[in-house]
């Protein structure tokens, strides 16, 4: 058997509660930063993701947060999973098809090995940015999203 837990019982131990979020989505409190005239960019609520929110809208984690949580992708370090961009892509993506389906036409995945960054509505990255929030925040959540995680290299 493998070191990990099945993805079921960890599953049924550490549920990820990111449906009531999707109400959150318009009453969101925000620490705006303001940019310009139709810009804003919050650096607290979903961090150490950011929303970028004016005329191009994107949820942001740049690479040097990717360090923080490199020692879950290290566990999976043989099938080909490093913790950058592409892996948090992949991560996104397990999270919108497992709890936001609704969300898949309304985002667009523009990551790279340096960079994850969506872009989209801002409601659905608000969404998205408190769910990757949860998962960014618990080990035990992201080492169960990775199971179903389809890599992207």
């Amino acid at each position: 058997m493998s070191k990990f837990l099945r993805p079921t019982a960890l599953k049924e131990r550490h549920s990820m509660k990111v449906d009531p979020i999707a109400s959150l989505a318009s009453s969101s409190p925000r620490a705006d930063t303001p940019r310009g005239k139709n810009e804003s960019v919050d650096i607290t609520t979903f961090w150490p993701f950011i929303l970028i929110d004016g005329d191009f809208k994107v949820l942001v984690l740049f690479d040097s947060h990717f360090e923080e949580k490199a020692h879950i992708f290290k566990e999976r370090a043989e099938e080909g999973w490093t913790g950058n961009g592409c892996d948090w892509n992949a991560v996104a993506q397990a999270v919108i098809a497992e709890r936001f389906p609704q969300l898949a036409n309304e985002v667009i995945f523009e990551s790279n090995t340096n960079l994850f960054l969506i872009s989209g509505t801002t409601t659905s990255l608000t969404v998205l940015g408190h769910a990757l929030k949860i998962v960014f925040d618990d080990d035990h959540i992201l080492r169960d999203i990775l199971f179903r995680a389809k890599l992207q290299h």
